[in-house]
């Protein structure tokens, strides 16, 4: 086991879960993360949230933009809600406009990335494993090597020779937005 937990939310407000008919809540799904980081040390904790779903008041997205600070995420995958024919959600007379929809998925990425960035820092100066996905040639002597580690940290290092689909070691030295640079112990 990784210690890396993907665990879909799709919104912070329990009147919006209720007409998504998804059967957790918030305190059901707060108890569920606050468990898991008492058990599992440094865990990530990544999510999916859909912005703009039919009836979606402002008070209900602010509730939900107050819950996915608190939960403080690794990570996560914001989704702008789109209109799927034939399903239960597509009845629902209450759209929400478009450009609403954007401006709210534009507000979670942004609280997303400041808690990612903030679960990266966590990590500086620790030794994790990374499994390299893939090589880029650099300055001509050098490959730039992109993995992932075991919570789920997008680590960058410079290697003499490309490899992927390898396991190295690396220490971590500092966070951007892009992921967590590091150095390959040999």
């Amino acid at each position: 086991m990784m210690p890396h937990l993907h665990l879909p939310l799709q919104s912070g407000c329990d009147a919006t879960l209720k007409r998504m008919l998804r059967k957790v809540t918030t305190a059901s799904f707060r108890d569920l993360v606050t468990t898991a980081r008492s058990l599992i040390p440094n865990v990530a904790i990544t999510t999916d949230i859909i912005t703009g779903f039919p009836g979606e008041t402002e008070e209900e997205f602010a509730q939900t933009e107050r819950f996915v600070e608190e939960m403080n995420f690794a990570g996560a995958h914001v989704f702008t809600y789109s209109e799927r024919e034939g399903t239960p959600a597509a009845r629902i007379r209450q759209v929400v406009p478009h450009a609403v929809r954007k401006q709210r998925n534009k507000s979670l990425q942004a609280i997303t990335a400041k808690s990612a960035l903030e679960y990266q820092r966590g990590n500086l100066n620790s030794v994790v494993s990374v499994l390299w996905e893939s090589a880029a040639e650099r300055d001509g002597d050098a490959w730039l090597m992109n993995g992932l580690s075991g919570n789920y940290l997008k680590v960058f290092a410079r290697s003499v020779v490309p490899i992927w689909n390898q396991v190295s070691e690396v220490r971590l030295s500092h966070a951007t937005e892009k992921g967590v640079f590091g150095e390959i112990i040999r």
